[in-house]
Parts: structure tokens; sequence; C-alpha cells
């Protein structure tokens, strides 16, 4: 008896947004070092040399220019962004259209000191939502081995069951399996009870950082067949179970 849910589908998908949410992160570090490089007295400095930026390109287009090309190879070369996004895009989409648009080109705003400021306040308040997102990530990630465990335990125990014929079994054979797939279906009751109540939560690392766990499971799984793998997969085995109760009911009836 072959019983698949789609945990495993999920389990791959959280190792893929973990590794991506942790790029991300390293990058974010590096820009944020990068900007604390860049000279804000409108004449330039060194520029950090992993950026491709030299003294002459600042002097030319001011500490702005330093700060998107930063922001292009650390932040935006970590993102899966479409070719034609442009780093305007990409900038408002992950520091705020305000921090965008005076970064731009045809803004020519000066990079003042306050500027810069507000520019690390911007990139520290996405880090923060970036670990938030971690730490709820690796939360996800533990809630799906739990659940993976459970119903591998109860999957195993199935096919087993299912290489002995219910007709080889006596009274006590048949009110046993009958019991154990009790077991089983409390077990099934028991982890919809604790991821209904998973879902219900959210994780926080910082004061003004909250991610509602239910939001993620539906960024997390859009793309999987169902929304919500482990309670499908609770779904999937009750109704195994309930068929295979009902089978040894009617055996037990013939024995009775």
């Amino acid at each position: 008896m072959t019983v698949e849910t789609h945990v495993p589908a999920a389990s791959e998908r959280v190792a893929a947004e973990r590794e991506a949410v942790a790029a991300k992160l390293t990058a974010y570090d590096s820009f944020v070092e990068r900007l604390r490089d860049v000279s804000t007295d409108g004449v330039g400095g060194d520029a950090p040399g992993p950026v491709g930026t030299t003294l002459a390109t600042t002097q030319q287009g001011g500490g702005c220019a330093a700060v998107r090309e930063a922001f292009a190879a650390t932040v935006r070369s970590a993102e899966s962004v479409d070719d034609d996004e442009s780093v305007f895009e990409t900038l408002a989409s992950e520091l705020g259209e305000e921090v965008a648009v005076a970064l731009a080109p045809t803004t020519g705003s000066a990079f003042t000191p306050q500027f810069r400021e507000q520019v690390i306040e911007a990139a520290t308040e996405r880090r923060w939502q970036l670990r938030t997102m971690a730490t709820a990530l690796e939360r996800e990630a533990a809630a799906l081995d739990t659940a993976s465990d459970v119903f591998a335990s109860i999957r195993r125990w199935l096919e087993r069951a299912d290489e002995t014929p219910l007709t080889d079994l006596d009274f006590d054979g048949l009110r046993s399996r009958h019991a154990r797939l009790d077991d089983h279906l409390d077990r099934c009751a028991e982890r919809a009870r604790e991821r209904q109540s998973f879902l219900d939560g959210s994780t926080s690392e910082h004061a003004h950082v909250g991610l509602g766990h239910r939001c993620l499971v539906s960024y997390l799984y859009e793309d999987l067949p169902v929304e919500y793998p482990v309670l499908d997969g609770v779904a999937t085995l009750v109704a195994t179970c309930e068929r295979c109760q009902r089978n040894v009911r009617a055996h037990l009836t013939r024995c009775a």
C-alpha cells in the first residue's frame, strides 16, 4: 500500500528558500560594509574594490553612484531578479521607493552623512526582515521533519500490515489491527492540531518585524498542488486508515 504526501516537495521548497535567504543576508552584510566606505564629501574617496567603482567614477557620479554599484554587486546579484528589472526597481522593492528615488541618477541627490545613515537604516531593517524569515523557515523545516517522521512511521506500518491479508487474521488479530489503526488516527489528529496551532502563530526577531506562519506557508507553497501539504498529508493518511478500518470491521462482523 503506497501512501504519498506532498511533504517531501514542501521540504525541498523550504530548503531552497533557506539557502536563498542566507545568501541574501550575506549580501546585505557586504552591502552595509561597503556603504560605510563610500565618501560623503562629494569628492569621492576609495570606493570598495570588489564593486568595481574607481575614484574617477565616484567623482563623476557622486556617492549615490557608488551606492547603486555596491547594491548591484551585492544584494541584486544575490536576488533571482528578471534581467529586465532595473537596479532602481530592485532598490525600490528592497529598501523602499523613497530611498530608490533619492539614489536614482536623475534625482541628483547629494550623498550626505544623514542620507547614508538613512540607507543603512533601511538596509538594517531589511536584514531584520530576512532574519525573521530565516528563523520562520527554520521552524517550518523542523515542523515538516516532524510531520515526515510521523507520516513515514504510519506508512511503514500500513505497508507491513498490507502484507498479511485480513482473511489470514483471526478475531483477535482483526481487533488488534483495528486498535492500531485507531492509534494512527489519534496521531494524525494530534499532528493536525499542532499544525493548526503553528499556522496560527508567527515568528518575530525584532520589535518591528513579525511574520505570520500562514502567510509564509501561502508564499512557500503557491507552486505546489496543495497550499497546506502537512494538513493534506494528514487528510490522506486519515482517509487511508479509515478505509482500512472499514475493511477490518467488515471482517470482524463475519467472524462474530
